[in-house]
């Protein structure tokens, strides 16, 4: 007599079904921490721009302005904005578009980082311009350290 070699159709399901639920559980988590990363990134992006806005406010007296007399006289050099503190991540495909808004006087500023799919984003070709952060929506910053989101400032700032 002879043995026959292979699965029983009841094994392959046995096998299908548990790869099916170990997939169900891994592809929602992978997609969880792919957006926190993202966020993390223009978080990052957020916290680097306000501190090169602070070292031009403590150099110029202003944010807006590049220089003392400039900010005198609210005209002139504006303050350069590196490429690398208007997009998010700094490095890689951009998932983020990072504004920068002043107050009248120069004494104030929001930064606001908009994901590229959402409406309004001025993210360039190239960017993932379907990349939407449900829970948190744009992040935002302002010179007082006032931190913003769409949805729960805690959750959305930690992590």
């Amino acid at each position: 007599m002879r043995q026959r070699a292979g699965f029983t159709l009841i094994e392959v399901m046995i096998v299908v079904a548990i790869a099916a639920i170990l997939a169900a559980v891994a592809i929602p988590s992978y997609l969880d921490s792919i957006v926190r990363g993202k966020r993390a990134a223009a978080r990052q992006v957020l916290l680097e721009a306000a501190q090169f806005l602070e070292r031009n406010f403590t150099a110029a007296g202003c944010y807006d302005f590049a220089d003392i007399a400039a900010c005198r006289s609210r005209s002139g050099a504006a303050t350069p904005r590196p490429s690398t503190l208007l997009r998010a991540p700094a490095e890689g495909r951009q998932s983020h578009a990072v504004t920068w808004t002043f107050a009248a006087d120069g004494q104030a500023y929001t930064l606001t980082a908009t994901p590229c799919g959402a409406v309004g984003a001025n993210c360039p070709a190239g960017a993932e311009s379907s990349f939407v952060d449900a829970d948190c929506g744009a992040l935002t910053l302002t010179q007082t350290g006032l931190r913003g989101a769409v949805g729960t400032v805690a959750d959305c700032w930690r992590r």
